[in-house]
């Protein structure tokens, strides 16, 4: 008899609240694991690994340690996924017919919920764990409902409620829904308000920041031990290592300063998926006078309208979005170029350069500006390259089935046969549900409620699959992608680049540094 070789996957969601120090293992991940290892030796069952997954909810799809048993499982190293109950392996019941129902039985792989008795082997098992899947996911809806309409009471009377107090704050060690003053911080933050409002600028007031070597916002979170995660720090990037004048003008639009707690500026799209979006400013929630101010409220507005009469360092002096406005960054440290202009013997002209250089020296090899109007003409050539090769009758060909087009041809595809191939397991769920109402295995109440569930699933389903096709009949039109033709057709030479046309071709330009020879690297990357 062959050894089975099981994957022991453990997680937890919530904060930690037994943990001595933050990098710990907590107690619950800890009796987990010590649980599953007995089950497990118990039945002789050889361990490939133990995988966990601290703070990430069922949901996530995210999961590091759940995304590497998946491959495990894949990859034929182990026969058996265990865990404490299917909760833990997800609560997101789509997942749960993907793997546990779908990829799982393909793979070979036996899946085994100890606490809830889930286990794929059991033949008659499968209703009760689609139950349960079902249970989970309203159990994570209701719970996001209920923890959305806390935060609401808690944010309307004044609680603070962020995961991280702002620059020049501390979350109260006695009340974590108060902030005090972060002694260390605060005088910085009255700085950058005193400078500003005696004329300085976002960069000159970054530059005088950085020569004192006084740590920026994420720099200090760090010193502080908090938790707090930026990508650009953990990659050691310029940006989030030195003072910006992003990181300035963010400052000075903070009213916390002021002592009011504004709150709420994002809602969740999709409690699923953790995404975000923005919320009118009227709909945000402020409270005045809820801690301490670091400024007073005078200081505040004073500086809020030197920041309107100043208006914004991306438009060009008749007060016009600039041609190439937020597309053009460094290819060296990563970071925006900065516009500026200088008055030469012939005339005033534009040129861009490297923000990290503009506030902080040493950090970039990127040093030399590039003229607005020269990168203006290299753009206008590359498009006009682009505008010919379309228009050319022998090039036509190539341009009616770009590869990314294919590519997302097939995605299309795919995403709506594996809808179509739900909708089928719908229908037969219902079927074997009305014939357990029917053998009395479940209740008419019971029955009532996973009907109203699949029918919602279905409709929508079935409403994502038209949409799919939609999009799939209207990919090609005469063969050529219609957004291609779109644009292309628009135009048949361009003389001068406006914002709209840049934004219409250009994602993103990259700008290398000045080489020996005298040339540079400069990348365009293309929407179409």
């Amino acid at each position: 008899m062959l050894t089975e070789i099981a994957d022991i996957y453990v997680r937890l969601s919530s904060e930690d609240r037994d943990k001595k120090h933050f990098s710990d293992e907590s107690e619950s991940i800890q009796n987990q694991k010590t649980m599953l290892i007995n089950y497990c030796v118990e039945r002789g069952w050889q361990i490939n690994g133990i995988f966990s997954d601290e703070d990430y909810s069922g949901a996530d799809a995210n999961r590091p340690e759940w995304n590497r048993v998946l491959k495990d499982c894949e990859e034929g190293k182990c026969t058996i996924v265990v865990c404490k109950t299917q909760s833990r392996f997800s609560r997101d019941m789509e997942m749960i017919e993907r793997y546990i129902h779908g990829k799982f039985p393909e793979w070979g792989v036996r899946f085994v919920g100890v606490v809830d008795n889930a286990d794929t082997n059991v033949k008659g098992n499968k209703k009760a764990r689609q139950i349960n899947g079902l249970i989970n996911e309203w159990y994570l809806e209701d719970l996001s409902d209920n923890i959305k309409s806390t935060l609401k009471t808690k944010r309307k009377n004044g609680e603070f409620v962020g995961s991280f107090a702002p620059y020049g704050y501390l979350v109260d060690p006695n009340n974590k829904n108060h902030l005090i003053i972060d002694e260390t911080a605060a005088p910085v933050v009255r700085r950058i308000f005193d400078m500003y409002i005696q004329g300085s600028g976002y960069i000159t007031i970054a530059r005088a920041l950085n020569d004192e070597n006084i740590p920026p916002p994420c720099v200090h979170k760090k010193l502080l031990g908090s938790k707090y995660y930026n990508r650009n720090y953990e990659k050691n990037l310029a940006p989030s290592l030195t003072w910006s004048d992003s990181a300035i003008y963010a400052i000075l639009r903070r009213q916390a300063y002021t002592g009011a707690l504004v709150q709420g500026k994002q809602e969740v799209v999709n409690y699923k998926t953790g995404k975000r979006r923005m919320k009118p400013e009227s709909q945000w929630d402020v409270v005045e006078d809820m801690h301490e101010p670091i400024i007073s409220k005078e200081t505040f507005l004073k500086a809020q309208e030197i920041r309107f009469s100043r208006g914004k360092g991306q438009k060009i002096p008749n007060g016009s979005c600039y041609s190439l406005a937020k597309k053009v960054f460094c290819g060296e440290c990563g970071n925006t170029m900065w516009k500026m202009s200088y008055q030469l013997r012939d005339g005033r002209y534009n040129y861009l350069a490297c923000r990290t250089r503009k506030t902080t020296s040493g950090l970039c090899d990127n040093k030399h500006h590039i003229r607005l109007d020269e990168l203006e003409k290299i753009v206008v050539d590359e498009i006009n390259k682009l505008l010919d090769k379309y228009y050319d009758e022998k090039q036509i060909g190539s341009l009616k089935q770009p590869k990314k087009e294919k590519g997302k041809d097939k995605s299309l595809t795919t995403q709506i046969k594996n809808l179509e191939d739900k909708v089928k397991r719908n229908d037969a769920r219902m079927a074997q549900m009305y014939t357990d109402k029917l053998d009395g295995i479940i209740t008419l109440e019971e029955f009532a409620i996973f009907r109203e569930q699949y029918k919602k699933e279905t409709q929508e389903m079935e409403k994502r699959i038209e949409l799919l096709k939609t999009q799939l009949s209207k990919l090609y039109d005469n063969e050529t992608p219609i957004d291609t033709k779109s644009i292309m057709e628009k135009y048949r030479r361009i003389d001068t680049l406006t914002f709209e046309i840049a934004d219409e071709f250009i994602s993103k330009i990259f700008i290398g540094k000045l080489k020996k020879d005298g040339e540079r690297e400069i990348k365009i990357e293309w929407k179409i």
